[in-house]
């Protein structure tokens, strides 16, 4: 029996070995290079069956093989089972969810998010859990069952084991059509939203239409950070963005109320692909704020506005309105006519209105119908997929022509990048393809993840590139020959996987001699995964790179090292490149992880050095910052019992954002103490989890394995300490 034949017939198995009511439904063609699964329940298989064997066709003629696999699923086990089944025997790529299929609720991996850090003990569980595709797409990750939810049929929570790898490196990707509860028939929105991709796929459509909007608030408003991403997209896709009117990036502050400007963008036939750097709810884009001026006037009409706003929250909470603006009146010398009309009607709804001028909410979006075919959605809980509506889910099931969205499901960072390998997006990469590339827990494709742009290059082949195994010898020609920085980018990427060996001096040699910033980025990135002594030495370069995004992320990382060799290039910084907010910000973050002491030590010599002439007013600035040292009076406190517990755990749970390395001695004293308190000792062991860069890391491995012999501590801690062992060691991913 030849190797198709084997493959077939283990898929004609899965028929009999998962035969809970499935159906099952082998590609017409015979899968070779890659294969993909199309995932539904059974009633939506029923109901929307011609338009999802429309789909399949569509995907077969441009060679991506697809099964349908059709259930009454009972829980993302049953799924996954199937999905690695295909993975082993048919080289499964991908799949897509339509309809209702259940949702994993992770927990106990909030390490494995760019942001969420909510409370998983005094938070509800539905709050507090992180909805997350990456349940299916990674098969090395292990899960122990907590349970189905008691309101919600298809939420499912799981804890990220103990003994589980700590690290995402997805094997597959996926994607989500999962039907909106606005009042329109389900069953309808997907046959809608699959006619749609269908004639998406069909059109000879290359990514030369671009439009990017940044929102108040983001980036710290930093023009500095803004201004860079112009730059970034000229190295992505050299020459299609040269052409006047192909790409645009607005920014919030262009316009006093810029919705309207963005709805237009949003409703363009011709527009590829929109990004959105903005804030977010499930329900909310926030595009702007309250305009800024310089009328008087104005200014005070819209501080009233803000104070009748406040002041209905605190009456729909149900508080003391009369004693909320007796307060007001007297911290800020006002008298009670600065909050008349608050529960006025016309007042109301003269404020609604000029809410909404402020951003897209989920009832706008259908008379938007927005036309970009791939929307980014750069902000917090815009793809939050557990709502019954949501607006990733509303741009894919609109009217208009967007079939796809990469949307976070929970909050998000800041300071990630936000624009990583768009390069492969113009030559072609189906969207799941370039996603896998995203390895965080919240980021998700709502939508199509096979949808791709017809290749702007002759001779690229990136889908297959991407999903074959093609040797060390193949990816160093393409880093040495491609004129292009994302075939770079896939070079450097593809090595690292394979473990090529030098790969960190290839690494580092590439920082130092690439022209291309997004290759630099890569590089830097990479290195740090490794963290050695290479990725030290590109940080010290990074700081003064004309790339503001390497510079602001060097000197985060600096701080959570927390080496005394890096503090001379974090003081330099602060002295030489203070314009740059965002950097700025980072800066004064990655002192904070240091002892006054030493950091006054390394600026006075700076200082003397420098000539900058208000030298005193960055001297009292840092002082005023750090020189209270608060990080190292809480240290100092925590072995003493006569101080508050709940305020010690404040500040351990703080440890998870600001990595302050001197009190690590005191934290590792303290859990190995088994007289002290176990919350405390618990709460502080989670903690050096995310000191996984630290100077102190061996340190902390090396209590983790005494505290794993010691019998005496309770199953509860040693799964703890379990969990913070295997995420600094990073022993039990395969390298993928």
């Amino acid at each position: 029996m030849n190797l198709m034949k084997c493959m077939f017939a283990g898929i004609a198995l899965l028929a009999v070995s998962f035969a809970w009511g499935q159906t099952i439904v082998a590609p017409q063609q015979r899968p070779e290079k890659t294969s993909f699964a199309i995932v539904t329940d059974q009633v939506t298989w029923e109901k929307c069956r011609p338009e999802i064997e429309n789909y399949r066709a569509v995907l077969e003629q441009e060679q991506l093989p697809a099964y349908i696999l059709a259930g009454q699923w009972k829980n993302p086990e049953q799924i996954k089972e199937l999905l690695m089944r295909l993975y082993r025997e048919s080289r499964l790529e991908g799949a897509v969810f339509i309809g209702d299929i259940p949702i994993p609720m992770i927990r106990k991996a909030q390490h494995m998010t760019s942001a969420f850090k909510m409370d998983e003990e005094k938070s509800p569980r539905l709050d507090s859990s992180v909805p997350s595709d990456r349940f299916y797409d990674d098969f090395d990750l292990k899960f122990d069952y907590l349970g189905q939810d008691t309101t919600s049929a298809l939420f499912f929570y799981y804890n990220l084991a103990a003994d589980s790898p700590q690290a995402l490196c997805c094997d597959i990707y996926t994607g989500r059509i999962k039907p909106l509860e606005d009042g329109t028939d389900r069953y309808q929105q997907i046959r809608d939203y699959l006619n749609k991709a269908v004639a998406a796929h069909q059109e000879n459509n290359i990514l030369d239409q671009f439009v990017s909007y940044t929102g108040e608030g983001s980036y710290s408003n930093s023009l500095t950070a803004w201004r860079m991403e112009q730059m970034i997209l000229r190295e992505q896709l050299p020459g299609v963005f040269d052409r006047e009117n192909n790409a645009r990036f607005m920014r919030y502050s262009m316009w006093d109320y810029p919705k309207e400007e963005v709805i237009a963008a949003l409703q363009r036939e011709d527009l590829d692909m929109l990004i959105f750097h903005e804030h977010g709810m499930p329900y909310r884009q926030y595009i702007s704020a309250t305009p800024r001026t310089h009328d008087p006037e104005e200014y005070t009409e819209f501080l009233k506005r803000e104070f009748r706003s406040k002041l209905r929250t605190v009456a729909d909470r149900q508080g003391d309105v009369a004693g909320q603006m007796k307060k007001w009146c007297g911290e800020y010398h006002l008298d009670t006519s600065w909050f008349s009309g608050a529960f006025d009607p016309e007042w109301i709804r003269k404020d609604s209105i000029a809410d909404a001028q402020l951003g897209i909410v989920l009832e706008d979006i259908p008379s938007i119908a927005p036309n970009a075919r791939f929307v980014i959605f750069d902000a917090c809980y815009n793809g939050d997929f557990r709502e019954k509506d949501y607006i990733a889910g509303r741009y894919i099931f609109s009217k208009g022509k967007c079939v796809v969205a990469f949307a976070n499901s929970v909050n998000v960072l800041q300071d990630k990048s936000a624009n990583d390998l768009f390069g492969w997006l113009g030559f072609g990469t189906r969207i799941g393809l370039w996603a896998r590339y995203t390895n965080i827990l919240e980021s998700h494709i709502i939508g199509d993840p096979t949808f791709c742009f017809s290749s702007g290059r002759e001779g690229m082949d990136c889908n297959t590139w991407l999903t074959t195994s093609e040797s060390p010898a193949f990816w160093l020609e393409m880093l040495r020959d491609s004129p292009y920085a994302d075939l770079q980018n896939m070079a450097l990427l593809k090595l690292f996987q394979q473990e090529y060996t030098g790969i960190s001096d290839t690494l580092r040699m590439r920082f130092e001699t690439s022209p291309y910033a997004v290759v630099r980025y890569t590089c830097m990135s990479l290195l740090e995964e490794l963290n050695d002594q290479n990725f030290r030495e590109v940080l010290k370069l990074a700081v003064t790179d004309p790339y503001e995004f390497i510079r602001r992320i060097a000197i985060h990382r600096m701080g959570r090292i927390g080496a005394p060799e890096f503090l001379p290039f974090i003081i330099d910084t602060y002295l030489n490149d203070y314009l740059s907010e965002r950097v700025n910000f980072n800066v004064l973050t990655a002192l904070e992880a240091y002892r006054w002491q030493e950091v006054d030590a390394v600026l006075e010599k700076e200082l003397a050095q420098s000539t900058l002439r208000n030298k005193d007013d960055f001297r009292t600035k840092l002082q005023s910052r750090l020189s209270n040292e608060r990080m190292w009076k809480v240290t100092d406190d925590m072995p003493d019992p006569e101080k508050p517990e709940k305020d010690k755990i404040f500040y351990i749970r703080y440890l998870k954002n600001l990595n302050y390395h001197p009190g690590v001695p005191v934290y590792l004293e303290l859990v190995k103490d088994t007289s002290a308190s176990p919350a405390l000792r618990k709460s502080l062991i989670e903690s050096l989890a995310w000191f996984n860069l630290s100077e102190y890391k061996k340190d902390i491995i090396t209590t983790c394995e005494g505290l794993l012999q010691d019998q005496t501590n309770t199953p509860d801690f040693r799964q703890e300490v379990l969990r913070t062992y295997h995420r600094l060691k990073g022993d039990l991913k395969n390298g993928k």
